[in-house]
């Protein structure tokens, strides 16, 4: 159980209502019960502000839609990830270094270390305070894990990998495997060596099963603050600004590079070798076929449609091809 006044000093709002107001879990605004916290933003999505919540984050202009105790904040989404992290369940992370994990004489563990089962640290690993390792996690090489970084079960980190403070690994992904390297070699391929590593900046998530492969010279490089979603697949020695969110399934292929504060798309694809200014939005399951040097939004997929719509759109595009050779044949009616 937490107080409103907790809660308000945390996301700096102000408390309209009982501080000693107690709530025990956060909530969607239509499903929230009486002992829940939640939020309104105002959207399209909560067109109905009613709720049984017994206290709602929201802004200054919203504050007389509620009669409960309302926390007042100029971004409620915002301050309800504030407020999430006050709601955190214990992961039950083994205190210390389990015995059923390997650890090498020749890793450096600092103190304040947690090591689940099952998982190996490799000679020349170098772990610092606080971090937190899950169970059959595999961390080899020339491994450093910085400050308070969390890295969940199963993850692998090979080779010459820099991990920073205060990120969080999640499961399955893989960190400085091998890039996808090959020179043609007549009919057959001539593997590449890949002999760069992996620089993870400070306060990075990496989803779920993402892969950052490591570079073939340099190093593939992700600077603070960048937010990957689950199942991407960074090739080698590409880079990524600061501050930059990326969804789901995107693929960025070898040598791109991507500037700070973008956000990119679930599904979007990037080819190699290009460069993505600051400051851009990438549509989901947009292909980007050459460098974009403007901030602003871009876009090429077609949304969803009936398929009756569509074929018609469809028929109208190859008639295009048509129309250009023999625009004499297609002029428009008067």
């Amino acid at each position: 159980m937490i107080s409103l006044s907790t809660i308000a000093q945390k996301v700096g709002g102000q408390l309209l209502g009982d501080p000693d107001f107690t709530v025990d879990s956060l909530h969607g605004i239509q499903v929230a019960s009486s002992r829940s916290l939640t939020f309104y933003t105002g959207g399209s999505s909560q067109k109905t502000p009613t709720t049984e919540a017994g206290a709602v984050i929201l802004k200054p202009e919203h504050a007389e839609l509620f009669s409960n105790n309302r926390i007042i904040v100029e971004d409620p989404y915002l301050a309800y990830a504030w407020a999430s992290r006050l709601f955190v369940r214990d992961n039950n992370w083994n205190r210390g270094i389990s015995s059923q994990a390997s650890v090498s004489g020749m890793a450096s563990i600092a103190d304040g270390v947690c090591i689940g089962p099952f998982s190996t640290i490799g000679d020349q690993v170098v772990v610092q305070y606080g971090v937190k390792i899950g169970s059959g996690a595999c961390i080899g090489g020339e491994v450093l894990i910085g400050p308070r970084t969390v890295i969940e079960d199963r993850v692998v980190i090979m080779g010459s990998a820099t991990i920073g403070c205060d990120c969080v690994i999640s499961s399955g992904a893989v960190i400085g495997s091998s890039g996808f390297g090959y020179a043609r070699n007549g009919r057959s391929w001539q593997r590449v060596e890949q002999l760069g590593g992996v620089e993870i900046g400070d306060r990075v998530d990496v989803g779920a099963n993402t892969t950052v492969d490591r570079g073939s010279l340099e190093n593939t490089v992700i600077e603070n603050g960048v937010k990957l979603d689950n199942q991407i697949q960074v090739a080698h020695n590409v880079r990524i600004g600061e501050n930059t969110a990326i969804a789901g399934c995107v693929g960025i292929a070898g040598s791109a590079r991507i500037g700070a504060n973008c956000r990119i798309g679930g599904r979007a694809a990037i080819l190699g070798h290009l460069e993505i200014a600051d400051n851009v939005d990438i549509l989901a399951n947009t292909l980007v076929s050459k460098s974009i040097v403007e901030p602003g939004e871009y876009a090429s997929m077609i949304p969803a449609q009936p398929a009756k719509t569509w074929r018609k759109n469809l028929a109208m595009l190859r008639r295009l091809g048509r129309l250009e050779r023999n625009p004499e044949n297609h002029s428009s009616p008067e």
